[in-house]
Formats: C-alpha cells, structure tokens, sequence
C-alpha cells in the first residue's frame, strides 16, 4: 500500500514540511480566502508535490516535482523531472517531450539531486 503524503514550501516558516493536504480558508480582515496547508503549515501551492511512493538509491523518498539524476545503460547522468503521466503513473521525463514510467527503471540507477523549485536551472 502506497503512503499518500504530500510535500510543500511552507510560506511562514520558509521551509519544506510534509503531510497532508487540504484546502480550506482563513478569514482576513479584508474577508475570507482559500488557502492550501500540507501538515498544518500554509503553504505556497504552486510547490506542492505528492510522495510517489518510490526511493531513490539513497532510499530518499522521491516526490512530484523532484530532479532526479539517471544512470542510463551507456554511463550518461541525465536529469529528470519527476511527475504525473495521463494515467495516474509516476512518470520522469528527459528534455520536453521524452517520457519514462518510474517504476520501471531500477531504482538503483535514480539519485534525487533537487526539485524545480529550488534548482530550476538542473533541467534548464
């Protein structure tokens, strides 16, 4: 059984926090407004990402939106961003348009060197 959690960039304490997911809203002085929390922190909802359910060869848990670095056959190190196909599958995808499932590929051969969020300039 897959653990759903989910990862996301905490706007208060400027940090990563897991947990889960909801959509709620707060009340402001200005009225109410929706707001998005991963394990009870609000968090920016453009950085959330969830938990795939797979390790890289660290045994790191590896989440949507992660660069993972991959060892292809020929020795190349290739980064890849980590996201979710059309069917519901972790795929990793290699420049703009080649896609890959992840669970697939050995994960002895994928190291998580980053996120898009923190490391954009991996996959650019």
């Amino acid at each position: 059984m897959i653990e759903i959690k989910f990862r996301a960039f905490d706007i208060i304490g400027k940090k990563w926090v897991y947990g889960d997911l909801v959509h709620n809203h707060k009340v402001t002085q200005t009225g109410v407004t929706p707001r998005v929390m991963v394990g009870g922190y609000e968090v920016d909802p453009e950085t959330v990402g969830q938990f795939t359910g797979l390790h890289d060869k660290n045994g790191k848990e590896i989440y949507e939106g992660d660069i993972v670095e991959l060892r292809q056959t020929n020795g190349e190190l290739t980064p890849c961003e980590v996201s979710m196909c059309d069917k519901g599958y972790w795929c990793i995808t290699f420049g703009i348009c080649e896609r890959v499932i992840l669970g697939f590929i050995d994960r002895k051969l994928i190291k998580i060197i980053g996120n898009i969020h923190d490391n954009p300039e991996l996959i650019n």
